[in-house]
């Protein structure tokens, strides 16, 4: 049986730190590379991105096609990720794109585990667990986890909840169906909107929760930078999950006000969430072989409260929306 083409879009501005790292995941996949077509868009970096990808390129040449794109302008006034991924979609030839980020390091099986649910399925969503050196990255790693399971949850009853562009896989079918990023437009949430857009045009979805599409990604250096960004996105776009992370976010003001007239009654709570956060984390860890983090689930349990809050402060202050570098 003949193995579907692949081609992987990678969009770079400013990652010398990282890039190596996702390029060296991809030499280990275990796909056939001559069905394996990469490229990577430089977004108008300004350190060494594009020669380390150069270099690493020049060093493997067991791909059919194995690009550095320089990103130089614009198209249909996009802007950032969206442009480099609108560019790159012109020059791919597979019949998945497959959507990754500069800071991810993908598992050997990231291709086979996407296809063996991709049948009918115009987007597909993947798995990603933040690298922890600390309680604070292994709050950050547990949230996304637990985020990942519900919109799993969510999935599986066809409610769809959001993309996900450091691991996704469109079908290039669907995403031509729907004109590509040039015919969406612009949106903060790109991944978001191409997903929305897909489903929207009637293709089928899919949440995987399989180790095979677990990529490591690496905590973002400007937390609140990133987390204003999504709280916007996700409340321009509509999207499900906007609806509990404003609750969450709002859990620690509710919480302290019960303490007021209740100490025993905010005590009480917070251990019924933790017994919850165990029992839940306790079943996701297993699946995905992270029972490592099982430990971390009572500094989550806070982290939720008081960081979810801070978060909600910072998108609600007048200050500009940055990311990468870029105003929006």
């Amino acid at each position: 049986m003949n193995q579907p083409s692949i081609s992987i879009l990678v969009a770079a501005r400013n990652e010398e730190k990282n890039i190596l790292e996702l390029l060296l995941s991809l030499s280990k996949l275990s796909y056939p590379k001559e069905q394996i077509q990469i490229l990577i868009g430089n977004d108008d970096s300004t350190d060494k991105t594009a020669q380390i990808v150069e270099s690493f390129i020049a060093k493997n040449n067991g791909y059919r096609d194995f690009q550095l794109v320089n990103i130089q302008h614009q198209v249909a006034n996009l802007k950032g990720k969206a442009n480099v991924l609108a560019q790159l979609a012109h020059l791919a030839i597979g019949e998945y794109f497959f959507f990754t980020d500069a800071d991810i390091e993908v598992p050997e099986y990231w291709i086979e585990g996407f296809l063996s649910e991709m049948q009918n399925t115009g987007v597909g969503v993947g798995l990603s667990l933040v690298k922890h050196r600390n309680w604070f990255e292994a709050s950050q790693a547990i949230e996304w986890l637990f985020a990942l399971n519900l919109m799993k949850t969510f999935s599986d009853f066809k409610l769809p909840t959001t993309g996900m562009g450091n691991n996704m896989v469109v079908s290039a079918e669907a995403y031509w169906a729907v004109g590509g990023y040039e015919k969406i437009g612009f949106s903060i949430v790109e991944d978001y909107a191409i997903y929305k857009a897909i489903i929207d045009k009637g293709f089928g979805f899919k949440q995987l929760f399989r180790p095979e599409v677990l990529a490591i990604t690496k905590p973002p250096q400007n937390y609140f930078e990133q987390r204003k960004r999504w709280v916007t996105g996700g409340i321009s776009t509509g999207s499900l999950l906007i609806y509990p992370a404003i609750i969450q976010g709002l859990a620690l003001p509710i919480l302290l006000i019960i303490g007021v007239f209740s100490c025993k009654t905010t005590l009480i709570i917070m251990i019924l969430n933790l017994l919850v956060n165990f029992f839940i984390g306790q079943n996701i860890f297993k699946t995905l072989h992270q029972t490592q983090l099982l430990k971390y689930i009572p500094a989550y349990t806070i982290y939720m409260y008081v960081f979810w809050f801070l978060q909600l402060v910072v998108y609600l202050l007048p200050t500009k929306l940055v990311w990468k570098g870029r105003e929006y």
